[in-house]
């Protein structure tokens, strides 16, 4: 009846809090507005980045296309000089020698057939008309006196296939580097007259391969438009391309001159490295700009408004947010009635359960029919747990008594006190008229252990008392212990103190049995007693193999065994040191017991007492 009318007044406390229509409806809201949330913040993010990372990689491989083109036809420009360098016939027209000029006229035409030969049909060129070939390339020969061939050249040089003497070139910039041999292959840009064409060029030297001697110079070239269609192949939706040269002049650009400075720019002049990618503003907005450098130095440049690669973002974000709120309204609408659905039966239930009669199982509780299997079933189930629910207490408590009393009766019939004492005696007896005194030590000490241990079945005993037990204990521990060293310092005025028997001698049979299990020599244990303020504190201390203090308090904090009889694993033997815990509780309060004692050395265990020098009543 006691557990039932505290069952009660808890339903009762119950009255001032939130219903469980509002403790349900709100934590599951919030959690599937955030998982919607989350998700749809998850899909617009990898939306958004999916589709900026495309049109980044879109504009990565344009310039990547351009870039391979490019390099392409550099190439060509140089597997061109270099069938000029290395060809063997040519080589001997160059290296001829002739008595007379006119005598070099057939090696003379003959060189310049193999140079209009090398000049290529482009089958890539888009300028012009469709119906006449386009040379691909410009090749020339500037000769030095060191050929036979240059006094048949013309005296000025002119940027066209042919052959001309150098003189006109020793001015120029291109031709000192490469005089000096700064460079052995140089590239430049320049407009071609009376054409106005913007050329790309390529020189390399052209020495003996018999002597080394310097025969030459050969130039080629190409025009800039036979590239045009490699920028409109890889056009970009927003944004353009760049081909600088070394000195950061545009060589090819939809948006800028040929030949313009592009070091004027911030944006090219703050490019540092091989090749990489730049962030910058660019007419007051934000631009991506991507650089390569090719083979012969020059820069490769794609320059794309950032706006261009989040162009999608709002649009996905507003959709995002609109597929989130339908969602909502969605999952709200559904929740609302879900919710209520199950709420409003187990509202019911509790106000019927809160109805004294109920409670103090006087009626019945009221059936109802919420047409729910799992709502009705625990109506039904509730109302025949709280008709068997008296009897079951009544009948807990009344085995619970009775099977107390019998294992009080049970450790009676074990230990005849008479018996027991009457059977050391003649035991006694018998060692001394035998002339064995260690063994009479031993009786009498184990005599004083179960005097001292049953205390005629007291609960409390004085400390006094209780050292002498734990004292006959550990006499009979060092006659089987080789070097077992005990030290019992307890003042005199504290000896008439009355404490819960049988506390001492669990504590050191825990510090032999655990601490020495793995020790053999140079034992000891030290019992001593303090009084702090008002209560007794009895302190146990061992040199053993030590305990983790605080694990051993947090065990001491948990809920206890029920059986007090019941022998504590990892903790204690017999009684157990958690029972002593125990037993101190039960009758003295909460606040005291043991407690651990972090040491160097062993483990310090001490018992928290109140100080009563008469025994409590």
């Amino acid at each position: 009846m006691k557990g039932m009318g505290m069952m009660a007044i808890q339903i009762q406390k119950r009255n001032g809090k939130s219903g469980l229509l509002s403790r349900l409806s709100l934590p599951i809201f919030v959690l599937i507005v955030t998982f919607i949330a989350l998700f749809a913040t998850a899909a617009s993010y990898i939306l958004i980045r999916v589709q900026n990372d495309h049109t980044l990689k879109m504009a990565e491989q344009s310039m990547k296309f351009v870039y391979r083109n490019i390099e392409y036809q550099f190439d060509t420009m140089n597997n061109v000089a270099a069938f000029i360098l290395s060809n063997q016939s040519i080589e001997n027209l160059l290296e001829a020698t002739y008595q007379e000029t006119f005598e070099a006229a057939d090696n003379y035409y003959t060189l310049e057939t193999n140079l209009q030969n090398l000049s290529l049909l482009s089958l890539l060129n888009d300028f012009g008309s469709p119906d006449v070939a386009q040379q691909s390339y410009v090749v020339s020969l500037a000769l030095e006196p060191g050929s036979g061939l240059y006094h048949m050249a013309p005296d000025d040089f002119y940027p066209i296939t042919g052959i001309f003497k150098n003189e006109d070139l020793q001015g120029q910039e291109w031709f000192h580097r490469l005089s000096s041999g700064e460079r052995q292959n140089v590239w430049w840009g320049q407009k071609r007259d009376p054409m106005n064409a913007a050329m790309i060029y390529s020189a390399r030297k052209k020495t003996s391969l018999k002597d080394g001697r310097s025969l030459g110079t050969v130039i080629v070239g190409a025009d800039t438009r036979s590239i045009k269609s490699m920028f409109d192949n890889a056009h970009l939706e927003k944004g353009y391309h760049l081909l600088l040269d070394e000195t950061n002049q545009v060589i090819y650009s939809e948006r800028y001159e040929f030949l313009e400075n592009a070091a004027k720019f911030p944006y090219v002049s703050s490019l540092i490295g091989a090749k990489g990618s730049i962030i910058t503003r660019i007419d007051g907005e934000s631009h991506r700009v991507m650089f390569e450098t090719l083979k012969n130095g020059w820069k490769l440049l794609s320059v794309v408004p950032e706006s261009h690669f989040s162009q999608y973002t709002f649009a996905i974000s507003a959709l995002g947010v609109a597929i989130t709120l339908a969602a909502l309204l969605v999952a709200g609408f559904w929740l609302r009635r879900i919710v209520v659905r199950v709420t409003v039966p187990i509202t019911r239930l509790v106000n019927a359960i809160q109805r004294p009669e109920v409670v103090e199982f006087k009626m019945p509780l009221p059936y109802q029919n919420t047409g729910i299997y799992e709502v009705d079933e625990l109506n039904q189930k509730f109302a025949a747990m709280l008709v068997t629910l008296h009897s079951l207490i009544e009948k807990s408590f009344t085995e619970e008594i009775e099977r107390r009393q019998l294992q009080l009766e049970l450790l009676h019939a074990q230990i005849n006190p008479h018996f027991l004492y009457n059977t050391l005696d003649l035991i006694n007896c018998r060692a001394i008229m035998a002339g064995d005194q260690e063994t009479s030590r031993i009786v009498r000490s184990l005599a004083n252990v179960f005097r001292y241990g049953l205390n005629r079945g007291q609960t409390w005993i004085s400390l006094e008392g209780e050292v002498k037990q734990v004292e006959a204990y550990l006499l009979i521990q060092k006659m089987m212990m080789d070097d077992l060293n005990v030290h019992i310092q307890v003042p005199d005025k504290l000896l008439s103190a009355n404490i819960v028997h049988l506390i001492l001698q669990p504590l050191a049979e825990n510090a032999i049995i655990h601490g020495f299990a793995v020790r053999h020599s140079g034992c000891r244990i030290t019992i001593s007693a303090r009084l702090e303020r008002e209560e007794l504190v009895l302190r146990v201390e061992d040199n053993g193999r030590g305990c983790d203090a605080d694990k051993m308090n947090l065990m001491l904090q948990q809920q206890p065994v029920r059986d007090v009889g019941t022998k504590n694993s990892g903790i204690g033997t017999g009684y157990g040191t958690m029972n002593v815990h125990r037993r101190i509780q039960l009758h003295v309060g909460e606040a005291y017991g043991l407690r651990y004692i972090g040491v160097d050395e062993g483990t310090c265990v001490e018992v928290v007492l109140p100080y009563h020098p008469e025994q409590p009543v």
